[in-house]
């Protein structure tokens, strides 16, 4: 009898390994038939790629209003900036001018003339200097537009659109700037403008004339000042071209969280497959 027991435990045994191999083999045929599912075009844990013709049409898109507010922005500003330089220079020769004869005239009528001649001075030298800056600098706005040109005769990328994105971008920042330092500049001459008002009536020993002087170049003083200070408070072309950029350009496609879930079962268990694209 024991050949015959052995027999039979040797039969159950390898019934028991064939069952066990035929569960692990549906196992992996299950994992395999759920990864080529989740592998497959537009199933629900796969993200799919943006096509072709959209990218073309995003960029072309932008690419043209773009062109057309780099082109807008550049001009401006060049115009702005040389009405600016010529304003600058003019301003301060005449400054230069009344300082000059204020501190060289030969019998004063009182310390008070001196010490205008003295301010006449110092913010006509500024404001000279400042139009000659501005009118010898090359606004980056035409290095930019230049550039921008040529990259379009070559066949503007994704990738040198948004270069150029964010130069415009910077511009905006830049300029932004810009505005407040003129703002706080224009502030001063106007502040100016008020101790020569209120200091003209008190010397004892002034001119008429003088007075008169006083009372005039004050003014002239604030009322530069306070329109200056005013027009600081209005954009600049590049920060223009940009917020209008933002409003009209084709946004950009973000990124996506998706995810999928699908069921594995088999003689042995069941189980449960995730797919996702992050």
């Amino acid at each position: 009898m024991r050949p015959t027991h052995t027999w039979l435990l040797l039969i159950a045994l390898l019934s028991v390994a064939t069952s066990a191999s035929r569960a692990r083999a549906e196992d992996v045929a299950d994992e395999e038939r759920v990864i080529a599912e989740l592998e497959e075009p537009g199933a629900p844990g796969i993200v799919a790629q943006e096509p072709d013709a959209f990218d073309r049409e995003r960029l072309a898109y932008n690419a043209t209003i773009l062109d057309e507010l780099l082109t807008r922005a550049s001009e401006q500003t060049i115009r702005e900036e040389r009405f600016a330089a010529a304003a600058a220079i003019t301003g301060g020769s005449i400054l230069l001018g009344l300082g000059t004869w204020r501190l060289v005239e030969k019998d004063p009528q009182s310390q008070f003339s001196r010490g205008l001649g003295v301010m006449f001075l110092t913010l006509g030298m500024a404001d000279f200097t400042t139009g000659i800056f501005a009118a010898t600098r090359i606004a980056h706005e035409r290095h930019r537009l230049d550039r921008w040109k040529h990259a379009r005769r070559q066949g503007i990328t994704a990738v040198e659109l948004a270069h150029f994105e964010g130069e415009l971008q910077a511009a905006q920042e830049m300029r932004q700037g810009e505005r407040l330092l003129v703002r706080w500049n224009a502030f001063t001459h106007a502040f100016a403008g008020v101790l020569v008002l209120a200091l003209t009536p008190i010397p004892d020993s002034m001119s008429g004339a003088d007075r008169v002087s006083g009372y005039v170049i004050g003014g002239v003083f604030f009322a530069v000042g306070v329109a200056t200070f005013a027009s600081s408070f209005r954009p600049t072309p590049s920060e223009k071209a940009w917020n209008d950029y933002q409003k009209r350009r084709m946004p950009t496609r973000g990124r996506e969280l998706s995810w999928g879930v699908a069921p594995s079962l088999s003689r042995s268990g069941v189980g449960v497959a995730f797919g996702g694209a992050f």
